[in-house]
């Protein structure tokens, strides 16, 4: 049978967008390992004993598709990497699927390609989120290749032609607590206010919410702040989605619902110069006016053939062979910790006596 890692950013998140995140790299690796055992460990904390062991058992681990890759990796960065751990993670052909830079970055420090180049296979190619992305890894010497989120996978020329062109009745928007514009984040909240019959907020972070109550709205309607909720609300309701919120809209976009997603960092910038996922600058007021108007259908370009390719290496002729690594020594930390335990368990005792 074989086993599966999956670093996994929904494990003590506080950004439902994860969980977006994690539903499409779910789908992707079931499809190519439909028998497999599946261990997930978490990116938002650092490894244990017990996570290292699991990873340690893997035939390959995979790393959903977020900005977790930075050019100055640290233990306490959005990945939690230890360099210690840098080797455990490359015995297990650890692979990106879709993952993407934190941020417009210079390049990486010598500290963090070597972690890199440690953690990451260099036997497997690198499914990237953009092709920013895609130049920083491979100035660190990795393969890869620029195949978008895997949250975009499913927004093939066929559903998108579904997608309505013409303004719905209703909207729903997203704020970014974590990079706020008061003066922007209100000028297109109040344009929606005066194009739409009803707004509605999704509250995609916990600190989102309370920047939105900064701005005394009251007649908006908050939508659920669950991921199941948000998506049962874009199934039921006649709506566009408008705002900062990546993951958000792409949500609004596999529910058939048209979406503006308005750009605050590289994220849906560099997306959007690779698919022409629909993207503006969050102060382009008129460019959001005139979208809102409707006219323009959803026409983005996934990079298919990109993603047939990467999937080839898990499948078929082109599979590259599990076994064919050599896996890193028995985790010694456990070995430690065990021994501190009992030094402090005879100590108590000696004490107590």
């Amino acid at each position: 049978m074989q086993t599966i890692a999956i670093v996994d950013t929904s494990i003590c998140t506080d950004n439902l967008g994860d969980e977006i995140i994690m539903d499409a790299v779910n789908a992707v690796v079931w499809e190519l390992f439909p028998k497999a055992y599946i261990f997930r460990v978490p990116s938002h904390e650092a490894l244990s004993d017990r996570t290292l062991g699991f990873i340690g058992k893997a035939d390959f681990c995979f790393i959903g598709g977020t900005n977790l890759l930075s050019s100055d990796i640290r233990p306490d960065g959005l990945w939690r990497l230890k360099a210690t751990d840098a080797p455990h993670y490359g015995a297990a052909q650890t692979v990106c699927l879709g993952t993407g830079w934190n941020d417009y970055m210079p390049e990486p420090t010598a500290e963090t390609r070597s972690i890199l180049k440690q953690a990451l296979s260099a036997d497997l190619t690198h499914a990237v989120r953009d092709n920013y992305t895609r130049a920083h890894l491979e100035r660190a010497g990795l393969q890869t290749t620029s195949t978008c989120c895997p949250t975009t996978w499913s927004l093939t020329p066929e559903h998108c032609a579904t997608i309505p062109t013409k303004r719905a009745p209703s909207a729903v928007f997203t704020l970014t607590a974590w990079r706020p514009d008061p003066a922007a984040d209100r000028a297109f909240v109040e344009l929606l206010r005066q194009r739409y019959s009803k707004v509605h907020f999704f509250p995609q972070m916990q600190d989102d919410w309370e920047y939105f109550r900064s701005f005394g709205w009251e007649d908006i309607e908050v939508v659920t702040p669950t991921t199941e909720g948000y998506t049962r609300f874009l199934e039921s309701e006649d709506v566009d989605f408008i705002g900062t919120r990546l993951h958000g809209g792409i949500r609004a976009l596999q529910k058939g619902r048209r979406a503006l997603i308005l750009a605050i960092d590289n994220r849906a910038a560099e997306i959007g110069k690779d698919v022409a996922l629909p993207v503006v600058d969050r102060t382009a007021t008129d460019e959001i006016a005139n979208w809102i108007d409707g006219g323009a259908a959803t026409a983005i370009t996934i990079p298919q053939a990109a993603i047939d390719r990467w999937k080839a290496q898990f499948t078929g002729e082109g599979r590259v062979p599990a076994t064919a690594r050599l896996r890193p020594p028995p985790v010694q930390a456990g070995a430690g910790s065990r021994l501190v335990r009992r030094a402090k368990h005879a100590l108590g005792r000696a004490l107590r006596n």
